[in-house]
């Protein structure tokens, strides 16, 4: 051992962890128990044998605290081989038994002890649909119906951002003008929708998009599920036919309630004609057809209405219930409001 020196802190402890170890503890623990004046000198002796275990713990927390690594040269603590990513490093508090749980640092690390929340999509088939447009694949442009490669590429775009307008515009699924959908459609079909945007009934063009009525519901996030295919095919008269069929889901809540979530499901087909007129290229929507799950069915207004848990209903859905994220039901032979099993 090294000589005692006042300004040797190493040395000073080592001096100090000498003088108790466990054997002398347990020495003076016995001896007090088989001394024959032990029931005379209880008073007078034990508290001098729980002084100096109180000193050899005073002492060793003071070793672990200040100066840890001179237990570990005197062969006491310290990590078995092999076990040194067991140690805790960082704030830690005593917890019954002999764990010790690290702390995060601040009020923000504590709350980020609590479990993430599920996402909206977790545990139905949506959570391995796309994000958005990224669902909104369009097939390979080919010469066809008299277009040439380019013309067919040209209306395919057109379709997707006409999709993409209609049931991602985060403006229009709120509820708010479709500018972006009008700005898209062909200058005589944009005049027709925007003059039935506010009407009810079947005048009305509201339905021709995915708007939440307002008031009714607010996103439960900026993601909306996408999943489904789009084909092309010659055209009678020229020019060729675009063909839609998509599922959005859209995840939705109660407007001052974020705890309350669902999920509207739109399974949406639509067709579009591309075409030369007078030596431009024309792409018309020819028609469309969606059928809500999730929805209220007592609505006239284009606008949708989420259904949430507990919320009255005058008209029920109708048909034989389906798997809301089938595409196979084929929705132009089902009423537009129809029975679902689960959104």
């Amino acid at each position: 051992m090294r000589p005692a020196d006042p300004d040797d802190i190493d040395a000073r402890f080592e001096a100090l962890v000498a003088q108790f170890d466990e054997d002398e503890i347990r020495s003076m623990i016995t001896a007090a128990e088989r001394d024959p004046f032990a029931r005379r000198t209880t008073r007078r002796r034990l508290p001098a044998v729980l002084v100096a275990i109180a000193a050899a713990v005073l002492v060793a927390g003071l070793v672990v605290t200040v100066r840890p690594d001179a237990l570990e040269r005197l062969g006491v603590g310290g990590p078995a081989p092999g076990d040194e990513d067991r140690f805790v490093t960082g704030a830690v508090v005593a917890r019954p038994g002999p764990v010790l749980t690290p702390i995060p640092d601040g009020e923000e690390g504590l709350a980020d002890l609590d479990p993430a929340p599920a996402g909206p999509f977790t545990g139905t088939p949506a959570a391995g649909f796309a994000d958005g447009e990224e669902g909104l694949v369009m097939p390979p442009a080919r010469k066809l119906g008299g277009l040439t490669e380019d013309e067919v590429g040209r209306a395919l775009l057109r379709v997707k951002l006409l999709l993409s307008a209609a049931h991602l515009d985060p403006a229009t699924v709120r509820g708010g003008r479709p500018e972006r959908f009008a700005a898209l459609l062909h200058p005589r079909q944009s005049q027709s929708f925007l003059r039935g945007l506010d009407e009810s009934g079947p005048s009305g063009t509201r339905s021709w998009v995915f708007s939440l009525a307002p008031g009714a519901a607010q996103p439960a996030g900026n993601v909306v599920k996408v999943s489904g295919a789009t084909t092309v095919g010659a055209r009678t008269g020229g020019g060729v036919t675009i063909e839609a069929d998509y599922l959005f889901v859209h995840p939705v809540t109660r407007p001052g309630d974020p705890l309350t979530v669902t999920r509207v499901v739109e399974h949406h087909r639509s067709e579009f004609a591309a075409y030369r007129e007078g030596g431009k290229l024309v792409v018309w929507l020819d028609g469309d057809r969606s059928a809500l799950f999730g929805a209220s069915c007592d609505t006239g207004d284009g606008f949708v209405h989420p259904y949430f848990p507990g919320d009255p209903r005058e008209a029920r859905p109708s048909g034989e219930p389906v798997n809301p994220y089938d595409r196979a039901s084929a929705v132009s032979r089902r009423p537009a409001c129809p029975a679902a099993y689960a959104t």
